[in-house]
């Protein structure tokens, strides 16, 4: 069952809790679907909003929290935490507001914001400004994006339908081959040891 299939089988609900785990790909097949008539746009900007303000703040508080004790049993995650704090330092409240923007910190930065012992109110307050600001902002890209493209691929001929696919399809083949090298890249040692 793809992302749409369950969107249209459990609604908002599912919605909420796809946003939870995975941002934009929920969030962007909300816009879809509320293009296309089956949901509302303004209620799915505004339950994408509150379930990036649910799960970013329940971060907050188990960093708050937890987070010493987490962070003083685990020298690595240390590493981490300094990285943020230096983000906290040069970005300021500017952070919590944009973090959404830093893919795969999302969880991390406000836990460390709480574990850096930036107040609670005062996180709520920007949380809820970054979650507003980014569901808006993603679902009228999205929407705009959605838009777009569907009116593009009305106005093609097959044959051109056709070379665009096999383009895409290079792209991806290129992209993925890119990914795959720069992975070997990082697996291999920055020196060789001398005997």
């Amino acid at each position: 069952m793809n992302f749409q299939e369950l969107m249209l089988t459990y609604g908002y609900p599912m919605l909420f809790l796809g946003v939870l785990l995975e941002s934009e790909a929920f969030l962007l097949v909300g816009v879809y679907l509320a293009q296309r008539g089956y949901f509302s746009l303004p209620v799915v900007i505004g339950l994408a909003a509150l379930s990036s303000f649910c799960i970013t703040q329940l971060c907050f508080l188990l960093g708050n929290r937890y987070g010493s004790t987490f962070i003083s049993k685990r020298p690595r995650w240390q590493l981490r935490y300094n990285r943020i704090e230096k983000l906290m330092n040069r970005y300021g409240t500017g952070l919590v507001v944009g973090f959404r923007a830093l893919y795969g910190l999302r969880g991390a930065i406000p836990a460390a914001v709480g574990l850096a012992g930036f107040s609670s109110i005062r996180f709520m307050t920007y949380n809820a400004l970054g979650a507003l600001v980014w569901a808006i902002t993603v679902a009228l890209i999205g929407n705009n994006l959605a838009q777009g493209l569907h009116q593009l691929y009305d106005s093609l001929t097959p044959p051109e339908t056709m070379i665009l696919s096999v383009i895409a399809g290079l792209g991806l083949l290129w992209f993925l081959y890119r990914l795959v090298k720069r992975s070997r890249l990082k697996k291999q040692p920055l020196y060789k040891p001398i005997e």
